[in-house]
């Protein structure tokens, strides 16, 4: 028998058989399978050294071709402040993000893919200086609804990691 225990960031599976033996993974987003792949999307979550968890690519991207899209929820800049993982609730303590997943859209929204549930596998691409990718969004896309995507800037081989510039706005003094 396997009890499954879930928490807002990892997977813990118990095998009761044979005694009481843990191990944790990360809980990762609803599209990616039990080894963390997308073979739809073309993308696995792997450990990417002291960044993490990032996506890397399972197979080649093409100059110009549409990578992903940025899933979250969609917020109000009133919301997105309050959540902001920089701020008091969570200097004190009192709450605990795993990340600063908030993505500003336009002057009043924002996509904040926090909640693994409703995200997908692009929470996972990572910041780089040299980066393959590069993010567009539209606060109107078809439909009316918001739109944030990622494009590769570049040619991008199988195993890369994926990456994009998160800008100056991102960091703060106290990641230098």
């Amino acid at each position: 028998m396997m009890l499954l225990l879930v928490s807002s960031s990892w997977l813990l599976t118990s095998w009761c058989a044979e005694g009481l033996a843990l191990s944790a993974r990360p809980r990762l987003t609803p599209d990616l399978d039990a080894n963390g792949e997308s073979v739809e999307a073309g993308v696995a979550v792997r450990p990417a050294g002291a960044k993490g968890l990032g996506a890397f690519a399972l197979r080649p991207f093409k100059e110009a071709t549409i990578v992903g899209d940025y899933v979250g929820e969609f917020l109000t800049r009133r919301e997105a402040e309050a959540r902001d993982s920089r701020g008091l609730l969570d200097q004190l303590g009192l709450r605990k993000r795993t990340g600063n997943y908030i993505f500003c859209i336009d002057e009043d929204l924002y996509c904040d893919a926090e909640d693994v549930a409703r995200a997908n596998w692009t929470r996972y691409i990572n910041h780089s200086d040299l980066p393959n990718l590069r993010v567009k969004s539209l606060p109107y896309a078809y439909g009316g609804s918001p739109r944030v995507w990622f494009v590769a800037i570049r040619d991008i081989e199988e195993g890369e990691e994926l990456c994009f510039d998160y800008g100056p706005d991102y960091w703060t003094k106290d990641d230098e």
